[in-house]
């Protein structure tokens, strides 16, 4: 008798302790014996569909900085409250609105880089509808919405349930990029002076084209060893001509400099594209009559054109082109 018992304990102990472990193993599984299969109070999910402004599918592809209007078709804007769930086929008896409008929260999602940015609200357009200005471009992106609504409603068992309504949306595009590369140059004379040149967009995000810059000089190659100086008034793009004024730089014939490309592209410059060096006159395609992309320029080494300039020709991955030009004096 005493054995029967010492063997039906220790079965006992074997199952709970099996048990234990199987629970610990596996946290997620307590209590999954007491989930309901169905919400006690579920809440109205609403379809919704992101369209243009004149209701057709937005293009897969927008443009960088181009206001675009969008619209979100939901019945969660409607006079009349939800009463069906596009999720569970769940019905709403006695359904009423609590908020008098919904609440809508728009977002670009740039994929490419992981961000997403929230779209500002526009009080002179619909409720349902947003001016979204796309301010960075990428090859995979979307546009999203997500709208709530406070609502009542009544349970089988008469009981009023407040909740809110929700609807939400997606839609792919890929925004095209049309700003210039910002590219500048750091200048350096062999065992002499150097400085630093290079185009910021101001006011960034201009839209139409063209774009415009200002141009920012420091160091004492430029005459700017306490400050930096600024330059206002550059058509951003492929004829960027810094004056002899604003930005010369004296050198002479025995003199030997060291060029680095600095600045970058609101996107993706072209590495293949970028190109430096020393070239005749300035406007239109750079005549080179220097080495192209030389980590060292020496003046002794190639015959110098009556008008020289320092040029720096960069390009995008779209296809947007920088061509800066700053003026050379040398005796």
């Amino acid at each position: 008798m005493r054995n029967r018992f010492w063997f039906l304990l220790a079965i006992c102990l074997y199952i709970a302790s099996s048990s234990y472990a199987q629970d610990s193993e596996r946290p997620w599984m307590r209590g999954a014996e007491h989930v309901p299969e169905k919400p006690a109070n579920p809440a109205p999910v609403v379809k919704m569909i992101i369209s243009d402004e004149k209701g057709v599918i937005l293009p897969k592809e927008v443009t960088e900085d181009v206001p675009i209007i969008v619209t979100a078709n939901s019945d969660i804007f409607f006079e009349d409250p939800v009463t069906k769930s596009v999720t569970g086929n769940y019905e709403f008896d006695q359904a009423q609105w609590i908020d008098q409008k919904a609440k809508a929260l728009w977002f670009i999602n740039d994929w490419a880089n992981n961000k997403s940015y929230r779209a500002q609200t526009n009080k002179d357009i619909s409720l349902n509808q947003m001016e979204i200005v796309p301010v960075n471009p990428t090859e995979e992106g979307a546009i999203s919405c997500f709208c709530s609504r406070k609502m009542s409603y009544v349970r089988e068992d008469g009981r009023k349930i407040y909740c809110y309504a929700t609807s939400s949306d997606m839609r792919g595009f890929r925004v095209k990029d049309i700003t210039p590369p910002t590219c500048g140059l750091d200048i350096t004379v062999v065992d002499g002076l150097s400085g630093r040149c290079w185009p910021v967009e101001n006011p960034p995000n201009h839209y139409p084209l063209p774009k415009t810059a200002d141009m920012y000089f420091s160091g004492a190659l430029f005459d700017s060893n306490d400050e930096t100086k600024l330059v206002s008034g550059f058509e951003l793009g492929s004829n960027m001509i810094v004056s002899n004024e604003d930005g010369a730089i004296n050198l002479k014939k025995t003199d030997v400099i060291k060029v680095k490309v600095i600045g970058d592209d609101n996107y993706k410059l072209d590495p293949d594209r970028l190109k430096y060096g020393i070239c005749a006159g300035a406007g239109g395609e750079p005549t080179p009559v220097s080495p192209v992309n030389a980590e060292e320029i020496d003046f002794s080494t190639f015959l110098i054109p009556e008008n020289p300039f320092l040029y720096l020709d960069a390009t995008d991955t779209a296809g947007n082109r920088e061509i800066l030009y700053i003026p050379l004096n040398i005796e």
